[in-house]
């Protein structure tokens, strides 16, 4: 251990998903001294839209899709009834509106425009030719909304060896809804060579103006006189507004992205604008490092080791926020029996048997008990033992590990992590500023 590196912070941030970039965003603004430690943190699967909330509570008896809401302020406002213990219910509206303004803020002034209404979801199409509703979208996908509405024509590209999107396929789907659709599959620029291609890399590759000005010579002639046109996103990574605009100008069209399946530009996006906005502030992030052991936990403050026992390093701190996720991000596994946490050993809110986990039906419209296993917390989001006592005076948890909330079904992912873990930063920041004071 005697090449150990020792790193002093105020704030210990472990995971770097939504929840912990959120985070470790919050802390920057506060110039609260933070390190964050995680590894790749699902962007690369998340759409890069931002949700609040998008299903109904209210609309008993019909299925997941029919119960769409587009009123995100209006369910959240009768969790309090009808899911008291559901995290929203710890965190009022004004600060919820505060945290997803600061944070597209934020993101905004590194480059990465996000849009949308004050009270209402936007439905927004995905690649399967369904409506998904959100709370904030990237302006590359302002059309996308649009479009949908107005039902003019409209053509849709899709690129040689590209599997995660098709054209035809997409509008099969929307035939029902709107016949304005015509459909064209273009070889994308420099990939004439390539049998299979993926939308990462030809976002990174329209970045280039040369790239651009071979795609625009490629699309002016398919184009018959639609209105819109619509493409999987691929507008970039660094620049996608910028990309946009010049598109559009050049072709005197509106153009729109579609969120494709895995790997998500748009989360990669919203991944690398993060990152940059904690370039020179008070946070520093440790990319690809995870927690490995926890060497000391107590209301003075903690100790956790970093790495492999080759090259270890010891975080010192004197609060740590917690936004491992679930199963997949690690935060909480599972025996036969019963559910853990996986850093901390806190207590987990769970069923009491593993034959409650799951309802008989897979479908079943309430969903199923083991979603909304995770942390129970007190109303400043630090984690609580059985007795409804805070674990420790100085450790918050944010995101999806928390219990009684299932984001996937109710669509409040982004928000659950923004809105949570801005209340923990938050609450941790009043206590410094007091003992400041």
């Amino acid at each position: 251990m005697e090449s150990c590196q020792h790193i002093e912070t105020d704030l210990f941030i472990i995971g770097s998903g939504m929840a912990g970039m959120s985070a470790a965003l919050f802390a920057a603004n506060r110039k609260i001294n933070s390190v964050v430690v995680g590894g790749a943190g699902g962007f690369e699967y998340s759409s890069g839209l931002l949700d609040l909330w998008g299903m109904s509570l209210t609309q008993k008896g019909l299925t997941q899709r029919e119960r769409v809401t587009r009123k995100p302020w209006d369910m959240i406002s009768k969790t309090y009834d009808l899911m008291p213990q559901h995290p929203y219910t710890k965190i009022k509206k004004d600060m919820l509106k505060q945290a997803f303004s600061e944070l597209t803020l934020s993101l905004k002034k590194q480059g990465l425009v996000y849009t949308g209404y004050d009270a209402l979801n936007s439905m927004v199409m995905t690649p399967f030719g369904t409506l998904r509703p959100t709370y904030r979208l990237p302006v590359t996908m302002r059309s996308n909304v649009e479009a949908f509405k107005k039902k003019e024509p409209c053509l849709i590209l899709d690129f040689k060896g590209l599997r995660e999107f098709s054209a035809v396929f997409f509008k099969e789907m929307m035939k029902k809804n709107w016949n304005g659709i015509r459909t064209q599959c273009l070889e994308f620029p420099g990939t004439q060579l390539r049998s299979e291609v993926f939308t990462l890399f030809l976002a990174r590759s329209m970045e280039t103006g040369q790239t651009q000005e071979k795609f625009l010579k490629r699309v002016k002639p398919l184009l018959k006189g639609e209105t819109y046109l619509g493409l999987p996103a691929v507008l970039g990574v660094q620049s996608s507004e910028k990309i946009l605009n010049f598109l559009e100008k050049e072709l005197n069209i509106k153009v729109f992205e579609i969120p494709t399946s895995p790997i998500s530009v748009p989360g990669i996006r919203l991944k690398e604008t993060l990152m940059k906005a904690l370039t020179g502030s008070s946070v520093t992030l440790l990319q690809n490092q995870r927690v490995t052991k926890v060497l000391k936990a107590s209301n003075k403050g903690f100790e956790c080791q970093l790495g492999s026992k080759m090259s270890p390093a010891i975080v010192h701190a004197k609060a740590v926020l917690l936004a491992t996720g679930r199963f997949l991000g690690k935060g909480l596994y599972a025996d036969r029996k019963k559910i853990y946490e996986s850093v901390f050993d806190l207590p987990v809110c769970q069923p009491k048997t593993r034959k409650e986990w799951h309802r008989p039906d897979l479908f079943n419209p309430d969903g199923h008990r083991i979603n909304q296993a995770g942390i129970e917390t007190d109303d400043s989001f630090r984690p609580v033992t059985q007795k409804g006592k805070p674990v420790f005076k100085h450790l918050f948890t944010s995101g999806s590990i928390l219990a009684h909330q299932d984001w996937m079904r109710s669509k409040c992912g982004a928000g659950l992590s923004i809105g949570t873990s801005f209340h923990a930063i938050q609450s941790y920041f009043q206590t410094q500023k007091g003992k400041r004071l």
